[in-house]
């Protein structure tokens, strides 16, 4: 794990293995094969195959094949094949092939076929690339 914090950046090398709650005031950046419990920070971009516990951001980009417990955020978007249980934010994107059980939003756009067990939003955007 390496610190800037005259950028305020986090780097997580790839595959690591992290078993305490991270806080950081900043950008945390996830390598691929990661594992986490929670994480605190004002940007989180996470790799590609990741597994995550609790997430609690401003923005999150979660790369493909990735999984999650739950996310708090303002701005999240899920790219293709994720699965986790719960997401709460104010604008959500999501890609194709993902599975989650609960989303709670005021703006859902979705791509391509994903599913999902329950949905609260008020506004929801399906697009369909053919």
């Amino acid at each position: 794990m390496k610190v800037d914090k005259k950028n305020g950046i986090m780097v997580i090398e790839n595959f690591s293995k992290i078993k305490k709650n991270l806080q950081f005031d900043g950008c945390i950046v996830i390598g691929i094969g990661c594992k986490t419990v929670d994480l605190h920070g004002k940007e989180v971009l996470v790799g590609k195959g990741c597994s995550l516990g609790n997430v609690f951001c401003n923005r999150l980009i979660l790369g493909a094949f990735s999984s999650f417990k739950s996310i708090q955020a303002n701005e999240v978007l899920l790219l293709n094949s994720c699965v986790g249980e719960k997401v709460d934010a104010k604008m959500i994107k999501i890609g194709e092939n993902c599975r989650v059980l609960e989303i709670n939003a005021e703006m859902l756009e979705m791509l391509g076929a994903s599913k999902i067990e329950r949905i609260n939003a008020n506004k929801i955007r399906c697009i369909d690339f053919i």
